[in-house]
């Protein structure tokens, strides 16, 4: 170094030793500085296979790092350094497996080392895999945190926080329970608490790849004071908030909210709707003439014979107002009527409607299939097609069902009053009840749903006080098993499938009251890996005196705040309810249209595929209504916990249409293959 230069270098170093002055511009790099006065924070050691992951929180003005190690047993001096570790991680590799590595490390500049952090200590050898899926099931108090077993596992770490962004990461920073095995129990965690969940597997010290985050199964009930007319929802309106037949979803900001805005039904050309003695009995929205606003049709729970029994249709006017059809009151459609089933039976575009009524009372009361002319004129086919009539015996009554392409032959079929109809394709059905062991017993309520996600439809059935489970393997259905079953009796009218903790798989919810009160709240069976399950909820509070007496029935599934989760409907006596959790941010929205965006596709199939698990086959149906006397959203949810890409495959009239997603993408799959981002 020249003599003038290693003088202004003396000088540098004085001025800075001086004043202290160790991050001070130009006292470090060319003319050297102080050590760092900290050490780094937060070291953290992960072990895997023959390796150990480090980790530290940045020093100011640190130009690199060094790492101290040994693994010599009871050894207080780290005799091995790495240097020159300029980022704030390093992955230590070529380990001895099973045997313990300790650490430190210390930060640097020119100037020398600072302070040398805590220890961490790691273990390398055999990484547990992930775990695949978690469910929590509430209990009145108490959550029990089920899930997958993970390869290699010695034992988990059930984590709990109170968001799900405290959750991220291979080892949260989050409170958590040791558990040896699944389930694990926290026995005194109250039925109102939502916090999030996520097991990571444990192999001695080394973490797995971790699990997906669960909610809690925790719900508020809502109680909402409305005009009753059925469990259905829709898009009455032009914005996307779900709409009921007697409200408004949202607020007149059009924010979708979770509430719902009453409406005056004579004002808005419904007052023909309720009005006493007319009941409805279920009521269906759909889009039937093709201008992209439900219009509204409505049974009766009355006898044909009685004042009021007549099925009405309302005809949206394009801005939320309806005008009775005056040609489909001239049918003289009458009687008690089933679950409305609203699809394009005949694959001309429209969408066509069946009601199946009641035959046992003997009024006379029969089914009509109407088919539709793309304006919302119609034409009875019931008896050409050969549904005008049921067989003989209260366990046809037609109470629940649902349309749904059953055998993917591109026409859509029927299932109600314990038969499975056929669509040939030619304007009538067959009965393919024998043929696919379709059970018999008198319903109320029934909805097809790929519980055990092996890709195809099973069958959940309830009657006055039971509910079971028929699987379905290669279009057969099995004998059945009871589900939910409770040391009391108790009653409901009304059941559903949807999947309410956005996990992927399909749950289910029945109507639940106590025979001597009248009263109860619905029962929720969450879906275990293909077992359903039973969850407690607790309780809402009554709207108004008359409800406190009025028993829980139909059931509806919506996402009537728009947060991506489900929240199930219920009638409540003379209100309505709607069930409210937690969210999740990961999950895929499908909306399954015809060519020219209309929404007729009710009762096609949909398959959505995690690339990372291609066993997890979810088989959705676009609702066309269904479980008993209720409707469920048009668009379909899917959880998607599942890592990597998603396949999806829309079976259309003509043929699949195929498609390859990520989570969080919300898209609109069109019959003739265009896939569009939901505006």
């Amino acid at each position: 170094m020249a003599l003038a230069t290693r003088t202004a270098f003396r000088a540098a170093v004085g001025i800075c030793a001086l004043w202290g002055l160790a991050q001070l511009t130009g006292c470090e790099g060319t003319f050297g500085a102080s050590p760092p006065h900290a050490a780094p924070a937060n070291p953290v050691a992960e072990a895997a296979e023959g390796r150990v992951e480090l980790s530290w929180d940045a020093v100011t003005d640190a130009s690199r790092y060094a790492i101290f190690w040994t693994n010599v047993a009871g050894s207080a001096s780290f005799g091995n350094v790495i240097t020159g570790i300029e980022g704030t991680s390093y992955s230590h590799t070529g380990l001895e497996n099973d045997r313990e590595y300790r650490y430190k490390i210390a930060a640097e500049t020119s100037g020398g080392r600072g302070p040398e952090s805590v220890t961490v200590r790691a273990t390398p050898g055999t990484v547990p895999g992930a775990v695949e899926w978690t469910v929590v099931t509430g209990h009145n108090p108490g959550h029990t945190i089920h899930f997958a077993a993970a390869p290699d596992a010695t034992h988990y770490r059930v984590y709990f926080a109170a968001l799900e962004t405290q959750l991220g990461g291979r080892l949260p920073v989050a409170q958590f329970e040791e558990a040896d095995a699944s389930p694990h129990v926290r026995k005194d965690i109250a039925i109102t608490a939502a916090p999030y969940y996520r097991v990571i597997p444990m192999n001695d010290s080394r973490p797995g790849t971790g699990g997906p985050v669960a909610v809690s199964p925790a719900r508020v009930i809502n109680s909402h004071a409305l005009t009753v007319a059925g469990a259905a929802f829709g898009r009455v309106d032009d914005d996307d908030c779900l709409d009921l037949p007697t409200a408004l979803g949202g607020v007149e900001t059009e924010v979708c909210n979770g509430s719902f805005t009453a409406r005056t039904l004579a004002d808005v050309g419904l007052a023909d709707l309720a009005a006493p003695p007319r009941a409805v009995a279920d009521a269906r929205l759909a889009d039937l003439d093709g201008d992209g606003f439900d219009e509204l049709f409505s049974n009766t729970s009355l006898s044909a014979t009685e004042p009021g029994s007549q099925a009405l249709l309302h005809l949206n006017q394009g801005n939320g107002n309806f005008q009775t059809s005056a040609a489909v009151s001239a049918l003289g459609i009458r009687g008690a009527g089933g679950t409305l089933l609203a699809a394009d039976f005949d694959n001309d575009g429209d969408v066509d409607l069946f009601a199946p009524h009641d035959h046992m009372r003997g009024d006379g009361a029969r089914n009509w299939l109407l088919m539709n002319d793309g304006s919302a004129v119609f034409t009875d086919t019931a008896v050409a097609a050969g549904v005008a009539t049921s067989p003989a015996g209260a366990e046809f009554t037609p109470r629940g069902g649902q349309a749904v392409d059953f055998d993917e032959d591109g026409f859509v079929d029927m299932m109600f009053g314990s038969r499975l109809l056929l669509n040939n394709g030619d304007g009538t059905f067959v009965d393919g009840s024998a043929a696919a062991n379709f059970p018999v017993p008198e319903d109320q309520g029934m909805k097809l749903a790929d519980i055990d996600l092996d890709g195809d439809l099973d069958l959940v059935h309830r009657t006055l006080h039971d509910t079971r489970l028929y699987r379905n393997d290669g279009g057969v259905f099995d004998a059945g098993a009871l589900i939910g079953v409770e040391p009391e009796q108790v009653f409901g009218l009304g059941l559903n499938a949807c999947d309410i903790n956005g996990d992927g798989f399909e749950d289910v919810v029945v109507a639940r009251n106590d025979p001597a009160t009248a009263q109860g709240t619905p029962k929720i069976l969450l879906n275990v890996d293909g077992e359903l399950l039973p969850s407690a909820t607790q309780a809402g509070t009554a709207a108004d005196p008359d409800s406190l007496v009025a028993p829980n029935s139909l059931l509806a599934c919506g996402d009537e705040n728009a947060d991506g989760m489900i929240d199930p409907l219920s009638r409540w006596g003379n209100t309505y309810r709607l069930l409210r959790g937690s969210s999740l941010t990961r999950r895929i929205q499908l909306r399954v249209v015809g060519s020219g965006g209309e929404r007729n596709q009710q009762g096609r199939i949909v398959r959505v595929v995690p690339e990372s698990a291609p066993t997890r086959i979810m088989t959705r149906v676009v609702d066309s209504g269904s479980g008993l006397r209720s409707q469920n959203m048009y668009d379909l949810l899917f959880g998607a916990p599942w890592t990597g890409d998603y396949d999806v495959t829309v079976r259309f009239a003509d043929g699949d249409v195929t498609a390859t997603l990520k989570a969080g993408d919300r898209k609109v799959i069109f019959a003739d293959g265009r896939v569009e981002d939901i505006e």
